[in-house]
Parts: structure tokens; sequence; C-alpha cells
């Protein structure tokens, strides 16, 4: 498996935000959990913010949200799914709370459902495509099935 180098000390973060903060109110921003854009063939396919289990729970009304799907639904080619992932790393399992219409419809049927890691990648495979190829199926074979006890 591949590895990055990850930050150490958060300085860099630390150091932005706190200099961000200094530029008045009427300039607000947010440093978000970690937001991904899944994308297909260089098209947007889904904007997530994945969130950590243990994490603060978020008010989904905050303007912060707002802000994110406004950028979802103003996306060219209509609007893109955009959603919080609450992963927990015990099992990597997944919660899915939609933040809009295009992702409410495609997660109706688990909404506040814990998720098997399985069972969410291939939820993120069929925002990109309708239909799954062998590649995707021998991919997700390799994936956790399981739910554990506890958190979720």
């Amino acid at each position: 498996m591949q590895s990055w180098r990850t930050e150490r000390t958060g300085w860099r973060d630390a150091e932005l935000s706190k200099r961000h903060g200094s530029w008045g109110f009427n300039c607000p921003a947010v440093d978000l959990d970690f937001v991904m854009l899944e994308y297909n063939h260089g098209a947007p396919s889904a904007l997530v913010e994945y969130k950590h289990i243990n994490a603060q729970v978020v008010d989904t009304n905050h303007a912060t949200y707002k802000a994110l799907v406004a950028l979802a639904n103003g996306y060219k080619n209509g609007p893109l799914p955009c959603f919080i992932a609450r992963y927990n790393p015990d099992d990597w399992s997944f919660q899915v709370i939609p933040l809009n219409e295009k992702a409410e419809k495609h997660y109706k049927h688990c909404i506040n459902e814990k998720l098997t890691e399985k069972r969410f990648v291939k939820s993120l495979h069929l925002l990109r495509k309708s239909k799954l190829n062998e590649h995707d199926d021998a991919a997700l074979e390799q994936l956790n099935d399981y739910l554990s006890e506890g958190q979720g």
C-alpha cells in the first residue's frame, strides 16, 4: 500500500487558520475535517466531508454546510451529491449524512444506517457509473464487510 508523508505538527494549518481569523468578521471560512472531491474520468461525482466517528456532531444547517451544498448544487452539469461520511477506523464503517437532494436520492435506502466499508465504497462506485465491472468487483472483495458492535 502506498504511503505518504503525513503532517506531524499541524503548524501549517494552525498558522493559516489563526491568520485567516484576523482577516475580519466579514471574511468567514471554515477548516473542514477532510473534504474530498470524488470523481470519474476528470468529471466530479460527489463532494464529501469525511469526519471521524468521534468528531463533534455537526449542525448541517450551519453556514459552513450551506456553502458546501451551494458549491455542489452549482456544478454546471447538474448538482453533485454532497454529504458527510462519518467513519470509524476500528472497522472502517461509515454513516452517510446527506446534505443535498442528490445525495438523499442516492442514499435514501440507508440513511441513518451504519454501512460496511464494502457497501459504502460500492455506493461511491455507483455514483460514478450505473454498472460495476470485474475490476470494481475485485477491489470491493478486498474490503471489510462486517460491522463491529458499539459506536455508529
